[in-house]
Formats: C-alpha cells, structure tokens, sequence
C-alpha cells in the first residue's frame, strides 16, 4: 500500500527572504494567506463565544420586551453553530498545500472577464475530468493566438488514475487562487504538477524553477553510500529516458549494505525526447552533492523532471511495476517531441529541509 511521503516529512518552518531589502511576493503571498486564516478563526470565537454573549448580556439600554426576544435568539444558534464552524473550516482548510509553486509575473497577466480566463478555466477542469485518460500524463491546450493557453499535468507514476484526477483538480483550485492573474504558473503536490503558461510548453524541457527537499538525518557511511546512490541514479535515469510517449518513470533499489538499502525513483514528462529526459535528469542528479549531500533522502524537481531517493519504501512497489497502460484513442496523439531545453523566466531555486518522523 502505497504510504504518502507527507507522513514521512515535517516542513521546517522558512525564514523569510528580501530582494533589495523588500519582502519577495512569496512571502507577500504568505503573509495575506496568514491574514484570511486569522480572520476566519475569529469569525468561527465570534460566532462560538461572543455573539451568543451579547444576547445573553444585553445592554442596559433596550426595553424589557427587546431584551425578552433577544433572548430567544441563542437558541437558534445553537442550531446554526454545526453549519457556520463547518463551513468556516471548508473555506481555510479545502485544499492541502503545495509542496512548492511558483506564479510568473514577467509574462503577463489577464483580467476577470477575459476570454484568456475563460480559456483557462475551461482547459484546467477538462484535465481533471478527463476519465480518457489512465497513464497520468495530460498535455492540452485551448484558445487561439493571444488567448491560447497550454498546460501540462503529470502525476507520479504509481498513483492511480482515480487519486491522479483527484490531484490535478486540487492543483487546479489551488493554483489559480493563488496565481489569481498571471498567465503562467505551475504547482506541485507529492503525487501530481500542474502547470500552464501562454508560450508554448510542449516538448521543451524546462528545468526552472527547481526546488530540493532533504532529509535532516545523515548516514554513517558515507563514501559507500554515495557510489552506490550514483550507480542507481545513473542506471534510473537511462531507464526512465527509454519510456514511451505515455510515461517516462521508472523506480528501483540497491543495497549499500545488508541491512541498508536505497530506494530510488525518477520521471519526465513524456512529451520530451529520450535525449532531452536524460539531459534532464543529468542536471537533476548533479545536484545532488549540493542539496543533500550525506542525506537519507532527498528530491530535486524540475518541471520537466524530478528524481527522489530514501533509505525507506515511499513509492508504491506494485503500481510502479505494472505494465504499461494502454494506448488511447487516436484524437489524443502527443504533439511532436523537440530536443530544445527552455530555462526563461527570472527563476531562483528553493531549498526546503525535511525531518523524517
């Protein structure tokens, strides 16, 4: 059964970061989200405590008889108090986290009422419902010309197709809450990345913005299991490049000692071309030594790529391993594969350290 890797990690708290000496708009971002979940837990003590207080306690100024009816309101609440907290609770906590997300800014961004929004809304909730789909990879686009969005989903390639579309819809929601204008974004969750842009994304390997997340525990013996943790890597990557236009992952292990394994996983999109995945990866892999050197785990994710080790099971064995799905219809055909690597946008790489529990 297949564990999610949000069991095994606890997020350190960030430290906020400033460009100039100015807050950057992520931590803007962070910052207003706080704001709203506060507002909202108020909401929730007014209704729970205040509210029911200022009937209970009225002031000295109403007459006898305003008093007398305003004491029969409480018990209405009492019966309204379910449906407020719920809904309150829907509101700050209906979608998890991302692991990371990014909202372009230098490409553009679209009104309420634009036809790119109509556009976009339209593109994203068909990738959530496309039940056409089974492989976990979906690459659409709608529009025309100026209003033409592109988007990309892939989720990782031992999760079902059910918790797949679950996923994407998440992503859906949440990204563009949170990115509620910019023409090009892109999110992450442990099982699934969305992302969508109004250049073409097609067949490109974009390799910005990465982010890397490291366990805090380190091992003993370090030397072996670096050389063992880089013939893994290599022979993963060679094997998820070789995938076909449906899914390029593969997962696999090795042993450092008898008693210490190394368990690894790796993916592209599959509408990049063999040399273009590898390439990819590459990049991924050196670096490594950077984010989390003599680290029990790790990960380095890119959009068009990812890679993942630990010293514990966090895929699952039996999805991972099975054949792969059939074909689709012919009217889903992938566009052509290109051999270009595309790193635009003013990007920088985050790094986020994790604490095995």
């Amino acid at each position: 059964m297949m564990i999610s890797a949000s069991i095994f990690f606890r997020r350190k708290r960030p430290k906020a970061t400033t460009v100039n000496g100015k807050l950057s708009s992520r931590d803007i971002q962070k910052a207003a989200h706080l704001v709203v979940n506060c507002r909202a837990w108020w909401s929730i003590l007014e209704v729970m405590y205040l509210l029911p207080l200022s009937f209970l306690f009225p002031s000295k100024s109403l007459t006898e008889s305003q008093a007398e009816k305003r004491m029969e309101s409480p018990r209405l609440l009492f019966f309204l108090y379910p449906i407020l907290i719920l809904h309150l609770l829907a509101v700050t906590n209906a979608q998890p986290r991302f692991l990371f997300y990014r909202c372009s800014n230098g490409v553009g961004n679209y009104t309420n009422n634009s036809t790119y929004k109509a556009n976009l809304n339209t593109l994203l909730t068909s990738l959530s419902s496309n039940n056409e789909i089974d492989y976990g990879f979906y690459n659409f686009s709608a529009g025309q010309n100026s209003d033409k969005v592109n988007a990309i989903a892939l989720c990782r390639g031992d999760v079902m197709p059910t918790a797949c579309r679950s996923c994407i819809n998440d992503s859906r929601i949440q990204l563009t809450r949170l990115c509620p204008n910019q023409k090009e974004a892109i999110g992450w969750y442990d099982n699934c990345m969305l992302r969508y842009s109004n250049d073409s994304i097609f067949g490109k390997a974009q390799t910005s913005p990465t982010f890397t997340m490291w366990n805090l525990q380190n091992v003993s013996n370090v030397e072996d299991f670096n050389q063992v943790l880089g013939n893994l890597m290599a022979s993963l990557r060679s094997k998820a490049a070789s995938g076909d236009w449906r899914r390029k992952f593969t997962t696999g292990e090795a042993n450092v000692t008898s008693f210490q394994s190394i368990y690894g996983l790796m993916q592209c999109t599959p509408d990049l071309s063999e040399l273009s995945c590898s390439n990819c990866l590459e990049g991924a892999i050196n670096e490594i030594p950077t984010c989390c050197n003599r680290r029990k785990a790790g990960r380095v994710v890119k959009p068009s790529c990812n890679l993942r080790y630990a010293t514990y099971h966090f895929y699952d064995i039996t999805a991972a391993n099975a054949p792969p799905p059939s074909p689709p219809s012919a009217d889903l055909s992938p566009p052509p594969l290109a051999n270009t690597t595309s790193t635009q946008g003013t990007y920088v790489s985050l790094h986020i350290s994790m604490l095995e529990i």
